[in-house]
Parts: structure tokens; C-alpha cells; sequence
């Protein structure tokens, strides 16, 4: 599979529309893209998937968000994503990646786990205090937020 992941000069709709994928809340997407390091990933010249970064920390780069489109996942985009970002972090003189996700999100804590990081943090009632609709995963509702962390 041939990918080019490549900075994104103009946020369109497709691009939004795959942010929202991975974090349901405009208002959240909207306070972070304007600040954040974004990038699509493209397939045969068609958008697969998008990344957010960000540094929140003198030498800590979080990922915002990284969604893939439904059609494309379990196909190595995201890790090739996942990839990209330790190199820029790397390049750019990160130490560690950082990135938050639901406690109910089973298939994103796998993935996360799977490539290294480690779960550092639990953020109780995150998801309760910061985002207007309730949220669903698995039949659970999704209340706590976890921080996971990768030395790169």
C-alpha cells in the first residue's frame, strides 16, 4: 500500500468530517485545529485519514486526534500514521508522545497499547464535564478519559 502523508495547507470538509469521526464535539475539534501540526493521509489521491498534533509540553507532542475511514481501517493506515508521528517527533526533538482516549474505547486502547504506550493518567468524568451530548461505546456510557504516554 502506497501512502503519502503530507501537511493539510486548507481544512475542508472531508477533513473535518474525519476529525469528527474520532471526536464527536465541533466545539472541541474547533478549539484545537487552528493550533495544531495537521496532516491527511492520502491513498491513490483520495483522503484515508487525518492526524492532529500538538505540543503540550516543552518536549511532549500530543495526538489530538487520528481517524481513518471506516472502508480503510485494519488495513496498517493507522499504525503508518502512528509511525509518522514518532518521526516527527523525533525529528522535531520530542521525548514522548502523549495521547487521551475514552475508557470505553476498547478498539483505541488496544491499538495504543499495541504500539508501545502506556496508560499514565485517568481523568474521572471527563467526558461529563467537558461535552454537551453523553456518549456511547460498547452499550456503556463513556465517562472517564485516560492518557496514555510513549517515550520515542
Amino acid at each position: 500500500m502506497s501512502l503519502i502523508i503530507q501537511k493539510i495547507k486548507t481544512i475542508t470538509t472531508q477533513h473535518f468530517a474525519l476529525l469528527k469521526q474520532a471526536d464527536p464535539d465541533e466545539d472541541m475539534i474547533n478549539s484545537y485545529i487552528y493550533r495544531a501540526f495537521l496532516f491527511e493521509c492520502l491513498y491513490n489521491n483520495k483522503i484515508v485519514g487525518v492526524l492532529a498534533l500538538n505540543q503540550n509540553k516543552e518536549n511532549a507532542l500530543e495526538i489530538l486526534n487520528i481517524s481513518v475511514l471506516e472502508e480503510y481501517q485494519h488495513q496498517g493506515i493507522g499504525s503508518s500514521l502512528l509511525v509518522f508521528t514518532e518521526n516527527f517527533a523525533k525529528e522535531n526533538h520530542y521525548s514522548t508522545l502523549e495521547v487521551c482516549t475514552g475508557s470505553t474505547s476498547i478498539w483505541q486502547l488496544y491499538f495504543y497499547q499495541k504500539h508501545g504506550f502506556r496508560i499514565t493518567d485517568i481523568q474521572i468524568d471527563y467526558f461529563l464535564k467537558n461535552y454537551s451530548e453523553p456518549i456511547f461505546e460498547h452499550g456503556i456510557q463513556l465517562k472517564d478519559q485516560l492518557r496514555l504516554k510513549k517515550v520515542v
